[in-house]
């Protein structure tokens, strides 16, 4: 059995924290934030009795240089028949401001076994991508359509949230747990608010006075927006990329993370966002 919400995170951290920025959009903030995961209580968990862990985080660069994001997740997963299953799931990845490029590497160890995806991606105009894999086995894939990279998808869901729009839909290439897979994806934006008790405490300091958003993204199979989607992020984005807190919905089971630790980086100079 095996936790893949790493993608269900890059996907968002990488999704969330990595936007480009664009003309007069609020430039995202270089920081480091770390989420306490746990079972959701108010969903049946099916086979589990219990889950927790805990996802790091870190976003640096800017529009000019790229955004660079190294996330780390551990998990500790029992059914209550022998022993507790252990993962860990570490992703870097890197996409330029222009979301012509994109590259990642995710390693996966745990008591199912080990395994390790690495690729890079070029646009080839705008409705096509290039896939060179290196790891598992070295392939080329060549992805057809408007497809969005991660960095590019929250651009748009930002960017929407700031006009004032409530649905985007959009496919998005992400290849963390496949280097092949492309998701259509839905996502919903609720009122704007600066309600500071919603801030967590680690975060005070850096969020106080900022908007943030309460965001859900639907991750569906390709052609499959009619049936249940693989899984759904809900969480409380900021306009600068910060992620308050989140909720992961894997369909059996339910994650719910809150902000443990946060620290804002030292922003790069010389590039105007």
């Amino acid at each position: 059995m095996q936790f893949r919400s790493r993608l269900a995170f890059v996907a968002v951290l990488a999704v969330f924290g990595l936007g480009a920025a664009s003309a007069g959009a609020v430039p995202l903030l270089p920081h480091k934030a770390s989420y306490r995961l746990s079972l959701d209580g108010s969903k049946p968990s099916g086979q589990l009795e219990e889950m927790n862990g805990v996802i790091q985080y870190e976003i640096t660069g800017d529009a000019c240089a790229g955004y660079s994001t190294l996330t780390r997740q551990e998990s500790l997963a029992s059914t209550g028949e022998g022993s507790p299953l252990r993962q860990a799931v570490t992703s870097k990845a890197w996409e330029d401001g222009a979301a012509k490029a994109y590259r990642f590497s995710s390693s996966s160890t745990g008591d199912d076994g080990d395994e390790k995806i690495e690729a890079s991606v070029e646009r080839q105009g705008r409705d096509a991508l290039k896939v060179t894999v290196t790891q598992p086995d070295a392939r080329t894939l060549d992805l057809k359509g408007e497809i969005l990279l991660p960095t590019e998808h929250v651009k748009r869901v930002l960017a929407a949230a700031a006009a004032g729009e409530s649905v985007l839909e959009a496919k998005v290439y992400d290849g963390a747990n496949d280097p092949a897979k492309v998701y259509e994806t839905l996502a919903v934006v609720g009122r704007p608010s600066t309600d500071e008790s919603r801030i967590a405490a680690p975060a005070k300091e850096s969020l106080t006075g900022r908007t943030f958003y309460p965001v859900t993204i639907s991750y569906f199979e390709t052609g499959g927006v009619d049936r249940a989607p693989a899984y759904v992020m809900n969480m409380q984005l900021y306009d600068n990329g910060v992620v308050g807190s989140l909720k992961i919905d894997y369909g059996k089971f339910a994650l719910v993370g809150a902000m443990s630790t946060f620290e804002a980086l030292k922003a790069p100079g010389g590039c105007a966002n």
